[in-house]
């Protein structure tokens, strides 16, 4: 009987309760899919940090990654290299030479960082085999082959089958030269990424960097994603005379981004619920004072307070399990067509801050129970308040008020 009298009255003033359902429905929407906005963004940069610019782990002399000296290389990268893909949890290692150079053309020149690497064991590690949009991935050049990114292509006015100049220091401190041809022209969509690699095979670069089968850097791609930190910590203890990080330490401000990131759910949706609970107590009041002298007659023929309190109760409670429900859905149909479909930032800066300027919003089923939770937490809240007014008034009292 309670219920059906409760459900009853939200719909006496049908106006009042639809723009609160309404109000709750699209706040939580809103809520809901900004997170999944910035998750996805998150999600992205950290499959793009994984799988194309550093993968789980990396392997380095220590202090190579503070100035990239030539002669801090591994000699025994190769042997080290086999001793991993012996390890269970290791799906692919790719080794490498890095050095910061200068790339010349006939438009310019400037700093670029060349990653020397064999085409195939990369191919297992990165994606970068599938970013090509011009020429091929280390095909069409029998000597010297360069794979340069549409950015740098762009600003050195160079194309498919153009000649650059790579100037750098030798393992001995020596100027040297050399002019490679462009085989091909990536776009991995992360600007600032684009705007500082070029690949050259690794077997090109030790002979003019005269290192000799020498390697700077080791990436490790595992299986799985979680066992990054542990495996890192595993193979540092090992080998104490190099530097293994993990993808978190390497990325600079990942950790505290993913930190940052975990909570955003929790304060956006939380601040959002926080002022739809004000607009909710507000109407639920204005409802019971609306309704003191029929509060006071239902009282006075033998409903008790507590079926006073519960009635209020649950009024508040329908109005957010229709609200609640309907903007879940708007976020999860909203969410399912641009996780696909993606959203195209366009020409905003986020791609010089090395995100993607497409963004597909996804949010994990975890979330969408957090939130719901919440909500309901929310509900109880907003009811308490407009409830007790109603259990402290006095029958007779209630009456006599026009």
């Amino acid at each position: 009987m309670l219920l059906k009298i409760a459900w009853r009255n939200i719909w006496r003033n049908k106006v009042r309760s639809l723009i609160v359902i309404i109000a709750l429905a699209l706040g939580l929407w809103a809520g809901i899919f900004a997170s999944a906005f910035v998750n996805g963004m998150m999600k992205q940069k950290i499959n793009s940090v994984i799988g194309l610019e550093i993968s789980h782990l990396q392997f380095h002399q220590k202090d190579f990654l503070n100035d990239f000296q030539v002669k801090q290389y591994l000699k025994n990268g190769f042997s080290i290299r086999k001793e991993l893909l012996k390890d269970p949890l290791v799906k692919a290692v790719a080794t490498r030479t890095v050095s910061l150079m200068m790339i010349s053309s006939a438009k310019g020149s400037g700093g670029v960082k060349v990653v020397g690497i064999s085409p195939e064991e990369e191919k297992l590690v990165t994606g970068l085999h599938g970013k090509m949009i011009e020429g091929d991935y280390f095909k069409g050049a029998q000597r010297n082959p360069i794979l340069i990114s549409k950015v740098i292509a762009e600003k050195y006015k160079v194309g498919l089958r153009s000649k650059v100049v790579l100037t750098f220091q030798d393992v001995d401190g020596e100027i040297t030269a050399s002019a490679f041809r462009v085989v091909g022209i990536y776009d991995t969509g992360n600007k600032m990424y684009d705007d500082q690699n070029v690949f050259v095979k690794i077997d090109d670069i030790q002979k003019l960097l005269r290192i000799g089968s020498g390697v700077h850097e080791l990436a490790v791609l595992l299986k799985e994603d979680e066992p990054a930190e542990s495996m890192a910590l595993k193979y540092q203890k090992k080998y104490r005379n190099l530097e293994v990080l993990s993808w978190m330490d390497l990325s600079s401000g990942m950790r505290y981004m993913i930190e940052t990131i975990k909570m955003y759910t929790v304060y956006v949706v939380g601040i959002l619920l926080l002022a739809l609970l004000f607009s909710i107590v507000n109407t639920m009041l204005m409802t019971v004072l609306e309704r003191v002298r029929e509060i006071g007659m239902l009282m006075a023929i033998g409903m008790t307070k507590s079926q006073v309190f519960g009635m209020i109760m649950l009024e508040t409670m329908f109005l957010v399990i229709v609200g609640g429900p309907l903007g879940l859905l708007l976020a999860k149909v909203s969410i399912t067509y641009f996780g696909k479909a993606g959203i195209n930032l366009g020409n905003a800066a986020y791609g010089n801050l090395g995100y993607s300027n497409i963004v597909f919003p996804t949010l994990s089923a975890v979330e969408y129970l957090k939130v719901t939770v919440m909500v309901l937490i929310m509900a109880l809240i907003a009811a308490i308040y407009p409830a007790s007014k109603a259990l402290n008034l006095k029958p007779v009292e209630a009456i006599r008020k026009i």
